[in-house]
């Protein structure tokens, strides 16, 4: 995939002589931080660090492909054995994905430039707001009688045509783009939380085709992680 850049985690020798009886679990992801983005230095966050140790745990390679977040849902919901995080647990959604873990709810929130005036939601509705391109939370918005919702690739895409005043406000989980402020050198005094509409638990999920006993190997890497505080420690890292 010439678009992904892979994290690597070095193979057990163990692992290379076994053959599972099921194709795989394959990791697919975003730029989505603090839970997973592919930054110069190395592919970091929350989501992403726990996917390479529950690899780990489980002997297998911890790889990780970055697409863009629309490809990667599209990937793991038509795909046979796709993984992808962190995914919002929706109803739409509900039927589409086998839900492996969860990682956190998240509140969404409506920002403006810090610059404008305070503003109730009847003034935020005729606004020009952008939304995650591949999210199911624009529904939010129709349904809330906004007029003009616009698709970005990413959230650096969304802060940057926010910045440009291309966009009026921007609809996001908040410690996502919170975070995405800090990782792209937006200084979070720039921008106003006008006001937070709805919210939904992000998981670890995967493809429906996926074998059952193979989700469940990764879940159960997931809880002996968890038993051990290893989950808490790699959410203190990130998520403050």
């Amino acid at each position: 995939m010439s678009v992904a850049r892979r994290c690597l985690l070095m193979t057990p020798a163990a692992w290379l002589g076994t053959a599972w009886a099921s194709p795989p679990l394959q990791w697919v992801a975003g730029n989505l931080p603090p839970f997973a983005w592919d930054a110069p230095e190395g592919a970091r966050g929350f989501a992403h660090d726990l996917a390479l140790a529950m690899a780990q745990r489980l002997g297998r390679p911890g790889t990780v492909s970055y697409v863009p977040w629309a490809r990667a849902v599209r990937m793991t919901e038509h795909g046979p054995n796709y993984g992808i995080f962190p995914l919002a647990r929706t109803p739409d959604r509900e039927a589409s994905f086998q839900w492996l873990v969860p990682l956190m709810t998240v509140r969404y929130g409506l920002y403006t430039l810090a610059t404008e005036s305070r503003l109730e939601l009847d003034q935020l509705r005729p606004l020009r707001v952008g939304v995650l391109r591949g999210s199911p939370i624009a529904a939010n918005l129709r349904a809330e009688s906004f007029k003009t919702v616009i698709e970005a690739k990413d959230y650096r895409d969304l802060l940057r045509l926010l910045r440009d005043r291309t966009l009026d406000a921007v609809y996001a989980g908040t410690p996502m783009l919170e975070a995405a402020m800090d990782e792209y050198g937006h200084p979070r005094i720039q921008f106003a939380l006008q006001t937070t509409l709805g919210e939904a638990t992000l998981y670890m999920a995967a493809s429906l085709g996926l074998d059952a006993a193979e989700a469940q190997r990764w879940v159960s890497a997931y809880r002996q992680l968890e038993d051990e505080g290893v989950v808490m420690r790699l959410r203190r890292r990130y998520i403050r």
